[in-house]
């Protein structure tokens, strides 16, 4: 199941919808614009870490059961921000999944809702999750419809981490007024992974924009090597969710013992 397949479903589910799908409760408080933004900023890598349930080449990641209960792991254990999906269909997450983890006590970090968005409904219905932020990818969609999602999600208060995997898509990315430029090492048609695709495409950012660097970060070494490419953030998943002890694997990561966190 490649990128343009899971595009085209959206674009058609999303057709059929009339208004923005209830969660059937209001947001809790409006969003606070910047905290994602903020949280990911600093003198130190920051780590996202994803509450994925599965995915369409890996099979069953997590069970439903303790997607909250991980998403509480990786705030306490060192986190800066928690991306939850909010797919059902490829990736088992849901709106009310995000929901749940964005106005849980315990979940102490910024929560950015990750779905393939094609739609600008789709930004609304992040927002009444409570989430902070939301994951745009910009090979979804073209040049008019990624400018009106950012807009959207700003007029909300919502952050926008705006996912590119090319030059060509960085210079788009900015050219729609992206805040957060975020480079995958995954080539969402064929899933193979590069962590070198960060090293190559990092300088294309100019200053003042967050950059974040999203998969294959599995190792202290390889977050300290995009760390040391200028990048503000890494957005780690699998790794994270195959770990036997997620607070260790990623304490190891941030290069803290587990408990040092929470001292």
């Amino acid at each position: 199941m490649h990128l343009d397949e899971i595009v085209a479903r959206k674009r058609e589910d999303w057709s059929r919808i009339t208004g923005v799908p209830s969660l059937g409760a209001e947001r809790p408080q409006p969003a606070v614009p910047g905290t994602f933004a903020a949280a990911i900023t600093g003198p130190e890598v920051s780590v996202i870490a994803e509450v994925k349930p599965k995915s369409p080449s890996k099979g069953q990641l997590l069970p439903l059961d303790r997607a909250v209960e991980q998403a509480r792991t990786y705030a306490a254990a060192g986190a800066s921000a928690v991306s939850v999906l909010a797919d059902t269909a490829f990736f088992g997450g849901s709106p009310e999944l995000v929901a749940e983890i964005a106005t849980d006590a315990a979940v102490t970090v910024p929560v950015m809702y990750k779905d393939f968005l094609v739609d600008t409904r789709q930004v609304e219905l992040a927002y009444a999750t409570g989430a902070d932020a939301v994951l745009l990818i910009v090979r979804a969609v073209d040049d008019v419809l990624l400018k009106d999602l950012i807009q959207t999600a700003t007029g909300l208060g919502l952050d926008a981490l705006v996912e590119t995997f090319t030059a060509e898509e960085i210079d788009r990315a900015l050219a729609a007024g992206a805040g957060i430029v975020g480079i995958n090492n995954r080539d969402l048609q064929t899933f193979a992974v590069d962590l070198e695709n960060s090293a190559r495409l990092r300088a294309r950012i100019p200053a003042g924009v967050l950059t974040v660097s999203e998969s294959g970060i599995g190792s202290r070494a390889d977050l300290t090597r995009v760390a040391g490419h200028g990048f503000d953030a890494a957005l780690i998943g699998e790794n994270l969710l195959g770990a036997a002890d997620t607070a260790q694997a990623l304490g190891e990561l941030l290069g803290v013992r587990v408990g040092e966190v929470a001292a």
